[in-house]
Formats: structure tokens, sequence, C-alpha cells
């Protein structure tokens, strides 16, 4: 059933989310030190350099936003700029979301100018950080089954208020594409079929094209790495990058997606050693990979404690066809 695919598939984000998140933007060395091998659960958050106050299991802003724009989108039965604004806005107020330092740079600037009046198209002009393909699952997933056409006005919708950049569209673009076409039961070339395609589908929408990486074409690469877990591990963070910008964590997930297959936990677990954006990268990869498996494998320690910690948010923004 789509529904049970989709449970599955927001299981797998908020569990790469949460396992991330004690490892948000430590070093590789630092996180070696602390975490020997791949965790088999998760790290203790007072290791942590950015949130040591938040309980093990917790989600942040990656599972927040997406379960505050899905609730949105569903109960207007679209996905516009609009929307998206006053979802933003809802989670912002509701969450402490400034408070907590949830909110990235792009999105607080492009938020903070929409209040004063600035036009949303103009807003995200400067949104360059993956905060835009941080949010696409919630575009995809609001409605798996729509045509890729609407499918691009959904993702651009989520975007422009913040992240209106050609690195960030292609990025999202490229994201969602392959979460729709793993979502619906294709198999790995279709996948990256439809990637690429999105990816240089929704760049065509960006004001202008800015001198950055190429999302695009590091998922090209990705597939054929060959590498092991730790040599990937080594080259993603010191090489390719695992940092904010769009094509890091795009790059990075379509990495992952490609050496860990089906095996979700697998996703979760090394994006979680990364180094970087753990939390979003994890949660991206693990939801990806969730959508091709049609399920998971996460352990039920793990899902039970996320149900617990996170026990509110969840209970009051996912559909009760989707309660965790």
């Amino acid at each position: 059933m789509p529904e049970k695919k989709a449970l599955s598939v927001w299981e797998a984000f908020a569990a790469g989310d949460a396992m991330g998140m004690p490892t948000e933007f430590m070093t590789l060395d630092e996180i070696r030190e602390a975490v020997p091998g791949l965790p088999e659960d998760f790290v203790p958050s007072l290791l942590s350099k950015k949130h040591p106050n938040l309980p093990e299991g917790s989600v942040t802003d990656d599972t927040e936003q997406n379960l505050y724009l899905l609730a949105e989108a569903r109960k207007a039965g679209r996905f516009t700029p609009e929307i998206a604004v006053s979802a933003l806005e809802k989670w912002i107020r509701e969450t402490g979301a400034v408070e907590k330092k949830y909110i990235g740079p792009s999105s607080l600037r492009a938020l903070r100018a929409i209040r004063d009046g600035v036009p949303v198209a103009e807003a995200g002009k400067g949104g360059v950080t993956c905060g835009g393909i941080m949010r696409t699952p919630s575009a995809v997933l609001w409605d798996p089954e729509q045509s890729e056409e609407a499918l691009c006005e959904s993702i651009y919708a989520a975007l422009l208020p913040t992240h209106n950049t050609s690195e960030a569209l292609e990025a999202a673009g490229a994201y969602g594409f392959a979460l729709r076409a793993a979502f619906l039961g294709e198999e790995l070339p279709a996948i990256y079929d439809a990637a690429i395609r999105g990816g240089e589908t929704l760049i065509e929408r960006a004001p202008g094209i800015d001198c950055a990486p190429s999302s695009v074409e590091r998922l090209k690469a990705a597939r054929s790495l060959g590498l092991s877990s730790g040599e990937l591990v080594e080259f993603l963070y010191r090489i390719w990058g695992t940092g904010l910008p769009s094509a890091d964590v795009c790059g990075a997930v379509f990495a992952i997606f490609a050496f860990a297959g089906k095996d979700v936990w697998l996703a979760v677990r090394l994006s979680s050693v990364l180094g970087g954006d753990t939390d979003t990268i994890g949660a991206l990869a693990a939801a990806l990979s969730a959508a091709y498996a049609g399920g998971h494998n996460l352990p039920p320690y793990v899902l039970h404690k996320i149900r617990r910690v996170n026990r509110k948010l969840f209970s009051e923004k996912l559909p009760s066809l989707l309660a965790l």
C-alpha cells in the first residue's frame, strides 16, 4: 500500500535525522575518536558539539520542517510558495526554531525579508545551502503519485521563498525526482535517470546560474565510485565535502544510496559517521533507500526511542494515516 510505504520512508527519514543529530558538524577525526566503527545505537548526545542538551533519539529541523510542510500541503490540497511560507512560519513559532538555532541562515534571512515586504521570488535568491533539498521529501510525499510536471511545481514552491538559486534547485530537483521514482517502484537505472531529469529541469527555473559544483554531475559519479565503506567516508568528507552547500549534501546522499542500496540501516549508520551535516545527509539517504526497498530494516529499539522522544511532534503533525 502507498500509505505503508510512505510510513516506512518517514520512519527512515526520522531515523537518519536522529542518528545523525549527535555527530552533526563534528569532524571526521572527532567522530572516529568517539565512535569506533559503525554505531549500533544512538551516539550519546553529550558528545555533540551542537546538540548536547537534546535527548538521544531527538529529531531536528529536518524532520520538523518536513512534517509541518506535509501537514499544511495535505490540509490545503496543494503545494504553493505561500503554503510553504505559512508552514515555515508556523514551525518557527511553535517549536522555537530560532532560539534552538535550528533554522538555517538562508531560510532565516529569507523569511525575515518576506516579513519586511520583499516578494517571495526575490527573498530566496541568496539561498544556496542544503535547506532546500532538506525539505524536498514533503514536496514529493504530500502526493507521491503526482506527475513529474506537478512535482516540478511542488519542489519549486517548497524552495522559492528561501532557496531560489541554481545550486539549491538543481539538488532538490535531482533528489525529489529520484525519491518519486523509487517510491513508485522503479529500478536503479530509472531512478538515476529521473534524478538527472529532475536536476536539469529545476535548474532551468533558477533566476540565474551561479558558479558552483553540479549536483547532477556528482550523482552521476556517485554510481561508480567503487569504494569500501571506509574509503567512501574518507572521500566524501575530505574530497567532495559534507558541509552545508547543496551539492555537498546531494552528492553525499547519492553516494551513500549507491553504496547501501536497500539496506536502510546501513545508510543511516554510514551517514552518522561522515562528519559535517550528518543529520540531513542521513535523513535524505535513508528515505531514498526506504523508498527503493519499499520498507526498511531499522531495528525496533531505534524506532521505539524515536517514537517516544518525539511523540508530541509526530502525533500532532503527521496525518493519522502516517502516525508513528
